[in-house]
């Protein structure tokens, strides 16, 4: 019963940020800050201090990606991020490392293909490219937002499936690590 806490937490909350961020354009703090408090929570009531240090570090794992976002430009959203690492501290260091790679994998072909239905893959690939070269040699700071046409992409969606499908790993055949307390 109690591995179901997790799944839960993270299917409110990235609901709730995908609704968010398509209404209005931005995750509020509103959204990720209790949830992430909550985790941390479960975590300790569940695991005790080994939960919360597991839970701590998915925390900390999030942080750290909106450091080095920070260090490359602007890849990520603040409202991201801190999407993110409430998804880390719900569900650990590992299972955000998981998500972070099917959210990369997701918002790139969720890109391509809005992309493709806009007609502007080849714009969308220059400009993109023409960032990656000014971050490379001009040592400029690259915002992703500089990269993308008009109306851009929910960064909440990929993340939403991201953290989706790390779920449903853990519950099919233990893909993924689960929660910070061990359920």
């Amino acid at each position: 019963m109690t591995q179901h806490i997790p799944a839960a937490l993270t299917v409110i909350l990235v609901a709730v940020a995908v609704y968010t961020d398509v209404r209005w354009e931005r995750i509020p703090n509103w959204v990720s800050a209790p949830l992430a408090l909550a985790g941390l929570v479960a975590a300790t009531a569940l695991g005790g201090v080994e939960g919360l240090i597991k839970s701590l570090e998915g925390l900390g794992v999030g942080l750290l990606l909106f450091i080095l976002s920070a260090l490359f430009g602007r890849l990520l959203g603040g409202g991201d991020i801190k999407l993110l690492m409430a998804v880390g501290a719900i569900n650990g260091p590992v299972f955000l490392i998981w998500t972070i790679v099917y959210m990369a994998v997701f918002g790139g072909v969720l890109a391509v293909v809005v992309s493709l239905v806009r007609r502007d893959l080849r714009a969308s690939l220059s400009r993109l490219g023409g960032g990656l070269l000014m971050r490379a040699f001009a040592k400029e700071k690259m915002d992703l937002k500089d990269t993308t046409p008009a109306g851009k992409l929910p960064y909440a969606i990929p993340i939403a499936l991201g953290s989706l499908l790390a779920t449903a790993l853990v519950y099919m055949h233990d893909g993924v690590p689960g929660p910070p307390w061990g359920g």
